[in-house]
């Protein structure tokens, strides 16, 4: 691990005291910042509490007013039930989002509703056949205050939902009790008020009844189940009985909360207001975050300027001296420290020159000493391969002496003994036998050649005085000879050809001798025409024989043959194609290109 310079450790000491003086500094700010929030909250949660109990005083009032309206009109008064369903309905359809019927209960036991929903069949509900409305709670309610109030909330009677009722008692002329009237409204219309707050600081509202009962929530903890209302439970809720208003936090869905609450007068409800701290915190750490951002940029701009003082007057000058180093051992041999500060670092770098110089001389005398091992020790391996190589190739040669050169021998003196005999023979066969005879001596004699010249390879200069044109047609002439077949040869550009180097005149060598032995399988042909052009593009090849052609032979004698020219001209970058007819024998055109030849023909 690499050790810390004394640069890096004063800056990193200086980064340090400016850090811990920030983290103090962001703790006390923080501190200050988060109680001017909750005291913004505080006011924030007051001035909806406010907002709110205005538009549900407001929002009763109407319904007192309406529930008065109607308890005056001549047809409530007659209970004309004609007369107050017109009235009733138009009234309901024209407040729908949150009236959902209204009913007149007569003291003798009647029931007059319409509305508009669920439960309702042409505006009618549907009553048990023992319903007596002067039992029901909204009723009860209307006698007991003798003037508008506010039912429980309760279930309705002819739906299965919860609702609050404002009653009205109806009177005649006479003083007489008439009966209750009663607007019913459903307590999911109710957060239609809460929907109406519009609560910043992402916060919700809940309405509560006397007895702690969410009537109203925003909450998604809080819902009426079943035919009860479910209470509003959370830690610190208790803070609000007895209370008129106050403040607690709590937790929901497990975020921190801060709740203001205040008792609603006119319908003897609870407002709850809840905040998340997160929110309500946000612009503070928002304003942290700046002033950190702040200071952070002004901690790196002092820690830049301290490391530009430290980098030109320590690391600068230490930098140098390393380079110089680096450079030394990267083998530059006159490297030198050249520091002209007038202090210590001009001390330092004449010392280490002086070392240089020292390690030079010894290196020069190391470096000869090695370069003569090496230079031994190259030739050492180089006369071991050559000697190596020789010694294997004795004996590849005594190998194919003893074997393959001992059965040509055989073949070479058989083929003696069977001439002599033949000249005994009759004149008509004498001669062509002599002629085979000839051509099998001639074979075995290149035979052997080619093992001689395979083993030890052919010098480049024995083979540039070597007429490759004339090697080529007497070849071929004298193994076509032998078989009875004309042979018409036309070579030009004799100079380009033997100027190829030796490898490519060999491979072009093992061609023909491939395509004449097919013709000699395979073609039973009478005669063999040859085209060859060698220049400064290359070889141009024409090869033909008036033979059955490819079609008439097996597709395995077909292929074997040709696969291995197409080797050998691939592997020289040339081409080959390939033309046979039963009638017209079989035609190949070669080309090889010539970025090795030095002549035009």
């Amino acid at each position: 691990m690499r050790r810390m310079g004394i640069s890096h450790k004063f800056i990193l000491f200086i980064a340090a005291s400016v850090a811990l003086f920030l983290v103090c500094t962001l703790l006390i700010s923080q501190n200050i910042m988060r109680r001017h929030a909750l005291r913004t909250a505080d006011e924030l949660a007051s001035t909806i509490l406010d907002r709110t109990d205005m538009q549900i005083a407001q929002f009763f009032g109407d319904m007192e007013y309406l529930a008065l309206g109607l308890a005056g009109t001549k047809q409530v008064r007659d209970v004309n039930p004609a007369g107050m369903r017109d009235v009733f309905l138009a009234t309901v359809l024209a407040r729908k989002r949150y009236l959902r019927a209204i009913y007149l209960g007569t003291a003798d036991g009647r029931m007059y509703e319409w509305g508009s929903g669920e439960g309702f069949i042409d505006n009618t509900p549907t009553f048990p056949p023992d319903y007596d409305p002067r039992i029901r709670p909204w009723y009860l309610k209307g006698i007991e205050n003798d003037g508008f109030s506010i039912s429980e909330p309760y279930r309705y009677a002819s739906i299965d939902a919860l609702g609050i009722t404002c009653v009205l008692p109806v009177f005649g002329g006479d003083g007489i009790l008439i009966g209750v009237l009663g607007l019913d409204i459903l307590l999911d219309s109710l957060a239609g008020i809460l929907a109406d707050l519009q609560i910043p600081k992402e916060g919700k509202a809940a309405i509560l009844s006397d007895d702690g009962l969410v009537v109203a929530s925003q909450f998604a903890v809080h819902r009426h189940e079943g035919d009860m209302l479910k209470s509003f439970s959370m830690p610190g809720a208790e803070a609000m009985r007895g209370v008129g208003q106050g403040s607690f936090s709590s937790q929901v869905d497990g975020v921190d909360t801060y709740f203001a609450f205040r008792h609603v007068d006119r319908s003897g409800w609870t407002i709850v207001v809840g905040m998340p701290y997160g929110a309500i915190l946000a612009s503070t750490r928002e304003l942290l975050s700046a002033v950190t951002l702040f200071d952070l940029i002004m901690m790196i701009a002092m820690l830049l300027a301290v490391g530009g003082i430290m980098g030109k007057l320590i690391v600068a000058p230490l930098g140098y001296i390393v380079s110089v180093i680096n450079r030394k051992e990267g083998g530059e041999r006159e490297a030198r420290a050249i520091i002209k500060s007038r202090d210590e670092f001009e001390f330092l770098g004449a010392e280490l020159n002086k070392l240089f110089d020292a390690v030079d001389g010894y290196s020069g005398d190391l470096e000869d000493k090695v370069r003569l091992r090496t230079e031994e020790t190259w030739l050492l391996q180089k006369e071991n391969t050559r000697l190596r190589i020789a010694e294997e190739r004795k004996r590849i040669y005594r190998d194919m002496h003893d074997s393959i050169g001992a059965r040509l021998t055989n073949i070479f003196f058989c083929n003696g003994v069977a001439r002599d005999m033949a000249k005994d023979c009759a004149a008509p066969l004498a001669a062509p036998l002599g002629e085979m005879f000839d051509g099998i001596e001639t074979n075995c004699l290149q035979a052997v050649q080619n093992l001689k010249r395979i083993i030890f390879g052919m010098k480049e200069d024995a083979l540039l005085g070597q007429d490759t044109a004339q090697f080529l047609s007497m070849g071929i002439r004298q193994r076509l000879k032998t078989a009875g077949l004309d042979f018409d040869c036309r070579i030009t550009g004799r100079e380009a050809l033997n100027a190829l180097p030796a490898s490519v005149r060999g491979e072009v060598e093992k061609v023909f001798e491939e395509l004449v032995s097919n013709v000699l399988k395979h073609a039973k042909a009478s005669g063999v025409r040859l085209r060859l052009k060698a220049g400064r593009n290359g070889l141009r090849i024409r090869f033909a024989d008036d033979g059955r052609g490819f079609a008439a032979l097996p597709r395995s004698n077909a292929v074997s043959g040709l696969n291995n020219i197409r080797y050998r001209i691939e592997g020289l970058g040339g081409s080959m194609s390939m033309e046979s007819g039963a009638a017209s024998g079989t035609v190949f055109s070669i080309a090889i290109p010539g970025g090795d030849l030095r002549h035009e023909a």
